[in-house]
């Protein structure tokens, strides 16, 4: 798989899909339709509307249904604005895979070596923020975060499937 790396305009290559460490585990792919993509990103709020984009346009052109393609992109969307609003990193990789029999994988890796955890917070009619992995754990399948292969910071991944 190639990765596009915006900061600097070169390709590396980038292993998709760190073990799970929580939640019901992914099925493992049934067939080898699988088609993968990953987009490096500088860890800024101008890279969420950036990589939500990239990923739909991307989707699309794998023929994934509409309904797949807008639960994934607010995954991703919620992934990648807690990997800039609550890490210290510089950059980070934003991977998609799907296959039409096993749905969609998205994968955020930050470079923030602290070993910070996401939180699941309970979300309140008050606060702003804190909301963002209830919805991840509301539309994935299954959701999970372990050390990131590529970053060495973490990788929070989610598995989207259509009923």
């Amino acid at each position: 798989m190639r990765v596009e790396d915006r900061s600097t305009h070169s390709e590396f290559v980038l292993p998709l899909s760190v073990p799970p460490t929580h939640h019901r585990l992914p099925r493992p792919p049934s067939g080898t339709d699988t088609d993968s993509h990953a987009l490096r990103l500088p860890a800024e709020d101008v890279s969420v509307p950036r990589a939500r984009h990239a990923m739909d346009r991307w989707l699309g052109r794998r023929g994934a249904s509409s309904e797949l393609r807008e639960q994934a992109v607010l995954v991703l969307s919620e992934l990648v604005t807690n990997a800039v609003t609550h890490t210290d990193s510089a950059w980070i990789v934003c991977a998609t895979s799907f296959s039409p029999h096993d749905g969609v994988r998205v994968e955020v890796h930050d470079d923030d070596t602290t070993s910070r955890s996401p939180e699941r917070r309970a979300p309140t009619a008050e606060r702003e923020c804190g909301r963002g992995l209830f919805i991840v754990e509301t539309l994935a399948e299954c959701w999970g975060v372990a050390v990131s292969p590529v970053t060495r910071g973490s990788a929070v991944w989610a598995h989207l499937r259509e009923y």
